[in-house]
């Protein structure tokens, strides 16, 4: 990776100063993550007062708006019973699967957040972004945390969206280091390398997420990269990075080549049977993925893999074309 990459990815807003929750021995038990794609989830306030003021292509980072490009579905409009329902979702999370951090994408800050979020929870680390979808976190309440600012690089043309990253436990034994994305869409599989805008930008973030991995490795610190990768990663292993590491033809090998030694990524949904989300879900592959550094592995040998469909009794209800992916990590 050239310094020049580098440093170019490192590029972010300032860290948030101290750190959040009280000091525990949480962490000697492993460590649940979790990430879900909320789909334009916003307050109803919000929406209501954009909705008159739509553009018909998608809005840049930089404007507070959402689109209603013709023939192309709109942001939700929900009632409190569709939030309702992605709350029971949200507590499942918190009771049943244990989850410490859940990274969130296509949410609107911590407002809206918290329609589903509704307790047990501090949601916290969003990006800067006026534009509704930002990427950020919900961390169960108690854990030591501090937010990183964003990685702002990662938004390469002024339209596409920076990462949230954050430590959990920070400056104790159970450090870990997260990044929370959300990548371009429209280049879900095939090589990079082709003259398709999608394809074009997802090939310009990539170098940027691998000099994150890179300086983590050289820390020693472990970490995780969770989100929205919009990029069938079970595909994208197969093949070859290619030999130009600025600008890659695949994801997986890209980040996963042990250059620097150690860089090496296991991912959640490696072997897992597609789950879908409900009865309307017609997906064949993951683009939600969890992926972690041998250090963590080494310290979690116990991993399991959930998906959380939503409940049938909800269907027809404005939810999420996404439903959450969790792993939990064991010693």
């Amino acid at each position: 990776m050239s310094g020049i990459v580098l440093l170019a990815s490192l590029q972010a807003t300032p860290a948030r100063a101290g750190w959040f929750g009280s000091p525990t021995s949480a962490g000697k038990d492993g460590l649940t993550l979790a990430t879900w794609n909320l789909a334009w989830l916003m307050t109803p306030r919000t929406h209501e007062d954009l909705a008159p003021r739509c553009l018909s292509k998608q809005p840049a980072s930089d404007e507070r708006a959402f689109p209603c490009t013709p023939g192309k579905p709109q942001p939700p409009t929900r009632t409190q019973a569709d939030f309702d329902a992605l709350a029971r979702t949200a507590t499942q999370l918190r009771d049943e699967q244990q989850a410490d951090v859940v990274a969130l994408q296509e949410v609107d800050g911590p407002d809206a957040a918290r329609m589903v979020f509704t307790k047990g929870w501090k949601l916290d680390c969003f990006v800067n972004r006026a534009h509704p979808q930002k990427v950020g976190f919900a961390i169960r309440e108690g854990l030591p945390y501090k937010c990183n600012g964003d990685l702002t690089a990662l938004d390469v043309d002024g339209s596409t969206r920076a990462g949230a990253d954050l430590t959990l436990h920070p400056g104790t034994a159970h450090e870990v280091r997260l990044l929370a994305v959300h990548l371009k869409s429209g280049c879900f599989d095939g090589r990079m390398d082709r003259h398709f805008s999608p394809c074009e930008r997802l090939r310009q973030q990539a170098p940027i997420v691998e000099a994150w991995i890179d300086q983590r490795v050289r820390e020693g610190k472990p970490f995780a990269l969770l989100g929205d990768f919009n990029r069938r990663l079970d595909k994208d292993q197969h093949y070859p990075a290619g030999p130009d590491e600025s600008a890659p033809i695949n994801l997986m090998q890209a980040w996963s080549d042990n250059n620097p030694p150690g860089a090496v990524l296991l991912r959640a949904t490696q072997g897992e049977a597609y789950v879908p989300c409900d009865a309307s879900d017609h997906h064949k592959a993951y683009i939600d993925d969890i992926l972690i550094d041998q250090k963590l592995a080494g310290q979690n040998r116990n991993r399991r893999f959930a998906r959380l469909s939503f409940n049938p009794q909800d269907r027809g209800r404005e939810l999420s074309d996404h439903c959450p992916v969790v792993w939990a990590l064991k010693p």
